[in-house]
């Protein structure tokens, strides 16, 4: 199968928000990996501007969420 050539940020939200990544204002970028998924955000200080670097970019910190296999089944109580 082909990949598409083009895909709506709307559709990636849509699909992204049915495993629980949001892909809001402060999203930077998704790293995929065959054990992780890493998304990075953006660092606000507490006025919610985006933090700076020395360099004169933004601040980001990136969360890796484990990407497994198969879901395990819900444990019997």
């Amino acid at each position: 199968m082909a990949d598409p050539q083009s895909v709506t940020l709307s559709d990636l939200r849509a699909a992204l928000v049915q495993v629980g990544i949001v892909v809001d204002e402060d999203f930077v970028s998704l790293e995929l990996r065959e054990n992780g998924l890493t998304v990075h955000r953006l660092v606000r200080t507490d006025s919610g501007m985006p933090a700076r670097l020395p360099n004169g970019g933004v601040q980001c910190v990136g969360q890796t969420i484990r990407v497994v296999a198969e879901t395990p089944p819900a444990q019997a109580e």
